[in-house]
């Protein structure tokens, strides 16, 4: 491991505070700046926006109101009323037009929408294609502004109706490039970083100002589905954004390279020179000579106690060494008892290593010894068979010549002699496998250890132990997931306790028929060390889930089963004054929960309680 001097920790911890202190201080200034600066920002840009619409709109309704002064002279009716006679005077009329001291290309229409007089024939609109002709002319609306393109260029179309007496008579028309609407032939400072679109039916048709990539502000107009869309340029913003983080970045690391040379110096003066003192004296202290006397006037107050209290110590190992010679020949003697102490103790230890060992081999062996015996058995019938079969043949032969044949091919393999012997060398090897059989039943009682007081147990290990026990039944048909969360240990019995779990572990085998899951997870809640083991199985039936835990009853085939595992299992869990509990559906598996309680460290459980309450089954 890496050492590191006082003043080089001082320093770092000062260098990494006063980061810290200074990058949260710099986001929230920063953030706090950009804020204020954006809301500052979008009132100008807002109140600017709103300024453009409504010059936009009264551009457009001070030229609508001109158009419907100019409808309504005499001659405009007139001529509606007497076309004939009037068409010469009425393009005299409107050749005289103007909107503003501007000329722009007009149109009279009749009650029908026929074009009766236009002063630009090249841009002509089919007036009768129009959707807002007949509101005009029905009276349902008073007026029209909207955006009519001709030849691809885009116009505002502005429209009055002639009326006499209360009734429509004819239509005026006027046609303004769009453009106008915006007519500033220098650059507008306000507007800078500004781009202003004209929208319909959110196509773009016409933009003032520059491509700009910024937020934008949609504000919709209230005729012909046209609408201004505002972007606002944010490089400006960012730009003096960063240049405030770039200056604030300097500051900070300015004010924290000086904090930091200064903390380093204030830490070798003051703590680092006093340590180096202190193991110096240490030193000579640990070699045997004189010890130091260390100055204890100092400025710092903790180290000038310490200076104290080293000084008073040195002077006490004197004379406890004096003592500890003394008491040296005591300790030899001793240690002489305690190594013959120590041999005994050895001794017991080797004897209580071969009662679990002998336990460990005897459940290791039950198992292969027991398929040996049975695949003996078997051999043995196999035998039986093989001589009878033996017999059948020679003693019916079909003729001489097959009848010698046989007997040629007995002497050839010598098969009398291995009728004759098979049968003691079988009944030998039973007679060893009976043997190690009881030999095995005899370490097995050797090895049970009943103990009467609660010892600390390990629960995973427990578990870890059950499921090498009962792998060889699971292996074949269940994939196992374990998940293992840190526990503490508890007392208990840890032979019941892995009882209980070898028991679920082959029911949730035994659940599953072709190929399944068994989940296994381990966790600390509310006090509680908590046991899940659950699997993808059959699952149980609603109306025998509350029987389960019953002495003798089982959903098994009979000989299958004795009914007992799930209530000693009960049993065990109350009590250790824990509970059981069972989830299950048909079809999705079951799942058992062992609440297991954890002890209060002051008072810790040692005795079995004398009562527990009842597990429960939901």
């Amino acid at each position: 491991m890496k050492h590191i001097s006082i003043s080089y920790a001082l320093a770092r911890f000062v260098f990494l505070s006063c980061l810290t202190l200074a990058l949260l201080t710099s986001i929230l200034v920063v953030s706090h700046v950009v804020t204020s600066f954006s809301q500052q920002q979008d009132k100008v840009i807002n109140r600017e926006i709103a300024s453009i619409s409504k010059n936009f709109l009264l551009f457009l309704s001070h030229r609508q109101i001109l158009l419907s002064e100019q409808a309504r002279t005499p001659i405009m009716l007139q001529t509606l009323m007497q076309p004939e006679s009037n068409i010469g005077k009425i393009q005299d009329h409107m050749a005289d037009l103007s909107i503003l001291g501007k000329k722009y290309p007009q149109s009279l229409l009749d009650f029908q929408g026929n074009i009766l007089h236009a002063t630009d024939h090249t841009r002509v609109v089919d007036f009768k294609q129009t959707p807002w002709l007949a509101g005009l002319l029905s009276g349902t609306i008073p007026h029209y502004t909207g955006v009519e393109t001709i030849n691809g260029r885009h116009y505002w179309c502005l429209a009055v109706p002639i009326n006499y007496q209360q009734t429509i008579e004819g239509v005026l028309t006027t046609l303004l490039p769009l453009g106008e609407i915006y007519p500033q032939k220098t650059p507008d400072t306000r507007f800078k970083g500004l781009a202003i679109e004209i929208l319909k039916d959110k196509q773009s048709l016409i933009r003032f100002g520059e491509q700009l990539k910024g937020h934008s502000l949609l504000i919709p107009w209230p005729f012909s589905q046209l609408s201004l869309r505002f972007t606002v340029d944010d490089e400006a913003q960012n730009q003096q954004v960063f240049t405030l983080v770039l200056q604030l970045s300097l500051l900070i690391i300015v004010a924290i390279a000086l904090t930091t040379l200064l903390a380093y110096l204030y830490g070798y003066r003051y703590l680092v020179k006093p340590v180096f003192m202190v193991a110096r004296a240490t030193d000579e202290l640990d070699k045997g000579g004189n010890y130091l006397k260390l100055k204890e006037e100092f400025r710092i107050k903790e180290f000038s106690e310490l200076f104290k209290k080293f000084n008073h110590m040195t002077a006490q190992v004197n004379l406890r060494e004096v003592a500890l010679r003394q008491s040296y020949d005591q300790l030899s003697q001793t240690i002489e008892e305690l190594k013959q102490s120590e041999s005994q103790l050895v001794q017991a230890e080797k004897m209580a290593s071969l009662g679990t060992l002998a336990a460990g081999i005897a459940h290791e062996i039950n198992n292969p010894v027991g398929f040996i015996k049975s695949n003996l058995d078997v051999l043995q019938d196999y035998a039986q068979s093989l001589k009878a079969y033996h017999q059948e043949i020679t003693a019916h032969p079909t003729d001489e010549r097959q009848k010698q044949n046989l007997s040629l091919l007995a002497e050839k393999y010598d098969l009398d002699y291995i009728f004759s012997d098979i049968a003691p060398l079988l009944q030998s090897s039973l007679t060893g496998v009976e043997r190690v059989i009881a030999i095995i039943d005899s370490l097995k009682t050797f090895a049970r250890v009943d103990q009467p007081q609660k010892s600390l147990c390990d629960i995973n290990e427990g578990i870890k132990a059950t499921i090498t026990m009962a792998w060889n039944e699971l292996k074949y048909h269940c994939q196992l997931h374990q998940e293992f969360g840190r526990l503490p240990q508890i007392p208990g019995y840890p032979g019941k306790l892995n009882q209980v779990f070898m028991n679920l572990l082959i029911n949730a085998g035994q659940a599953i028929t072709d190929k399944g899951e068994i989940f296994i997870r381990t966790y600390e809640l509310n006090q509680n060390i908590v046991i899940e083991i659950r699997d993808t199985g059959c699952g149980i039936k609603p109306e025998n889930i509350n029987q389960i835990f019953n002495p003798f009853y089982t959903s098994k085939a009979v000989g299958q089963g004795t009914g007992l595992g799930l209530s000693i299992s009960h049993d065990i869990i109350l009590q250790h004054k824990g509970r059981i509990e069972v989830n299950s559906k048909p079809g999705d598996g079951t799942c058992f929960t062992i609440y297991l309680p954890i002890p209060d460290q002051d008072n810790p459980a040692i005795e079995p309680p004398a009562s527990c309450p009842a597990a429960t089954a939901p």
